[in-house]
């Protein structure tokens, strides 16, 4: 990045389109989560923006959040969402940047690198939310695997949208170049 401004810049950037895309949900009845494309800007973050600038941007979303500001799925907020069958899913988001702002490759910028590092966040995603859905939820479903048969559907979805982010930044690559220079080792 340019400056120590433009980082804080492009992490609250990104802070408040995870919060847009958890806005734009689609509700499902409980114990499900909403689909929401929240998940696509938590692994763009991490794709464009490194490791620390996408988990300050997911940090900032989550504290916003806790704050009680209505910025999760459906227009929630609160701690208390923390406690629910989601809360390992909101928690999984600072993981999910992380992991993909780790592994991706922002020098070349990528596609192929670039889908592998997203999917690498989605399975740090459902490494913390499997398992702590399946606690909060365990008269209802019973065991993890029961957990992860449950959520099937939106690690699928998931999965595209990793695909859909991967896409989005070979397109944005002569801007990325300019805006992004090459880090050096």
């Amino acid at each position: 990045m340019k400056s120590p401004k433009m980082n804080l810049a492009a992490s609250a950037l990104f802070a408040a389109l995870i919060s847009a895309g958890a806005l734009f949900s689609i509700p499902l009845p409980p114990p499900l989560p909403p689909v929401s494309p929240a998940v696509f800007f938590v692994l763009l973050s991490g794709l464009i923006l490194g490791p620390a600038g996408a988990g300050a941007s997911a940090g900032i979303y989550l504290l916003l959040g806790s704050l009680g500001l209505p910025v999760f799925a459906n227009g929630a907020g609160g701690l208390g969402h923390f406690l629910g069958p989601t809360g390992g899913f909101l928690l999984g988001y600072l993981a999910a940047a992380v992991t993909t702002g780790v592994l991706a490759d922002r020098k070349t910028w990528g596609a192929g690198r670039a889908f592998l590092a997203a999917g690498a966040g989605v399975l740090a995603l459902y490494a913390l939310g499997l398992p702590w859905m399946r606690r909060v939820l365990a008269a209802k479903v019973a065991t993890l695997g029961a957990a992860a048969v449950l959520m099937a559907p939106y690690f699928i979805g998931d999965l595209v949208k990793a695909a859909a982010a991967a896409l989005l930044l070979r397109a944005l690559k002569p801007v990325l170049e300019r805006q992004f220079p090459r880090e050096e080792p």
